[in-house]
């Protein structure tokens, strides 16, 4: 079989030769694209050496590049945008990056068969799919720019749905630039897409001062009984309290988690000890990478030792609507064991990253080689995401 990559880049040569735009809807809108509606088991895959003895894993934390927005960000002239090396990689060159420096698009971010093949090798039964509001869209593209994109991507994201409702569920990608378009959005996520919330940027909650500019959507969400996932990223500039954006000039990866693990606890923090939720005792949180690594347990356990001076109580009854996933900067052993000794096991989801990451196995070595009983790993590997899932009408056998 040809490779995916390859195979798009002739499409897209032929596309820019033809300038007929459908030419590249028709080839991502077949069989790699949405996946054969039929997918056989990986029975054959599931014995090669090294593949997960777990079955019925739920994956929490995914993303795709769709159809559409693949067509749309092509077309772009400027970042961000799709581009396509001499080489024939597709590349993805984000805001203030050139060409060269384009993040490479592997073929899992869009191939839906390889997906499956993938997932059934390594024992994961569903995914909920996300936009990935790491790639920086939304602080930097007017509501008129970002809109169309993001409604492009939900409608594709409802069809993958649709057509493989035991494999995945979705999220609608939400705007932080238009509020209201977002809660039109979030009441269509809910009533013709068949999703069960919506995707947000997480540094728009690093203060309450931010969240409160997200209040009307979270109206709509508790009416609707959503899931909100707070995922890597800046929200637009218009949204207030966000975190600086350092330019390191030393050892900026590093320091980098260090800024990322601020940006999610302090998420957490906003929406744990603050008011901000209790109007919507039926609206579910989840935030991506553990709250910043585990560093969100670090400052739970701090809060626990000095909640009489706090006037708090119990912490772990601030975080009973909130979850916590472990992938990306979040898949470390030694973070999930103390965020599931400090905020519960039951607080504690399975999440891979799957698309930017290639591969869900690395998550599932780091699970299991936790401090963790044998009950413990099996709640944040399925058990809780399925009850999570089923409070929002997506039903999966146990």
């Amino acid at each position: 079989m040809q490779n995916p990559i390859s195979l798009y880049s002739a499409k897209r040569r032929l596309l820019l030769r033809a300038s007929a735009t459908g030419v590249l809807g028709m080839f991502l809108g077949g069989k790699q694209a949405f996946g054969h509606p039929n997918h056989p088991p990986q029975e054959a895959a599931a014995q090669a050496v090294g593949h997960s003895p777990r079955r019925g894993l739920i994956d929490l934390h995914s993303h795709w590049f769709s159809p559409r927005t693949i067509e749309l960000l092509s077309a772009r002239s400027t970042p961000p945008r799709f581009t396509t090396g001499a080489d024939g990689q597709l590349r993805l060159q984000r805001p203030g990056a050139s060409a060269e420096q384009g993040f490479p698009i592997g073929s899992q971010w869009f191939d839906i068969d390889a997906r499956i093949a993938h997932l059934d090798t390594w024992g994961v039964r569903h995914q909920l799919i996300s936009w990935p509001t790491t790639m920086g869209f939304d602080p930097v593209l007017s509501a008129a720019e970002s809109t169309p994109l993001w409604r492009a991507f939900n409608d594709d994201l409802a069809v993958l749905v649709r057509r493989h409702p035991t494999r995945f569920s979705g999220v609608a990608t939400l705007s932080s630039s238009d509020i209201a378009w977002s809660v039109r959005e979030l009441e269509r996520a809910h009533d013709e897409l068949g999703f069960i919330g919506g995707v947000l940027p997480v540094n728009g909650f690093a203060s309450l001062e931010g969240a409160e500019r997200f209040r009307p959507l979270f109206e709509v969400a508790q009416r609707r009984r959503s899931h909100i996932y707070l995922h890597t990223g800046y929200a637009h500039p218009t949204v207030p309290g966000q975190p600086p954006q350092h330019q390191h000039k030393d050892t900026a990866a590093i320091r980098g988690t260090l800024d990322t693990s601020w940006s999610f606890a302090s998420a957490a923090i906003t929406l744990a000890f603050s008011d901000f939720l209790r109007p919507y005792p039926d609206v579910t949180v989840q935030i991506a990478m553990l709250g910043g690594s585990g560093a969100i347990a670090l400052v739970a356990e701090q809060a626990a030792l000095n909640a009489e001076r706090l006037g708090i109580g119990n912490v772990r009854e601030h975080f009973r609507q909130i979850w916590f996933d472990t992938g990306a900067a979040g898949r470390g052993a030694q973070g999930i064991t103390l965020a599931v000794r400090v905020l519960g096991v039951d607080r504690i989801v399975f999440g891979t990253d799957y698309a930017p990451a290639a591969s869900v196995e690395p998550v599932i070595k780091e699970i299991e080689h936790a401090i963790l009983t044998e009950n413990e790993r099996e709640r944040i590997f399925g058990g809780n995401a399925r009850e999570l899932l089923a409070a929002h009408g997506v039903k999966l056998a146990g």
